[in-house]
């Protein structure tokens, strides 16, 4: 799980004009990129439609 302050970095980068594109690691070590589309409380939507929740991300990359 990411702390909060990674939270708070990806809230930070979803209200800048610049690319919000981020590598996803996930607990089971798979790894994803993509740009964020939407950060809520719970988790992170990608412009594919894909949906991660901080509960099974470990690290974020590219804030």
């Amino acid at each position: 799980m990411i702390s909060a302050k990674q939270r708070q970095q990806v809230q930070s980068q979803m209200q800048r004009d610049e690319s919000k594109v981020v590598n996803i690691v996930l607990c089971d070590d798979r790894q994803v990129a993509g740009e964020i589309d939407k950060a809520t409380h719970q988790g992170l939507f990608l412009t594919d439609g894909s949906y991660y929740s901080y509960a099974d991300i470990r690290e974020i990359n590219g804030l």
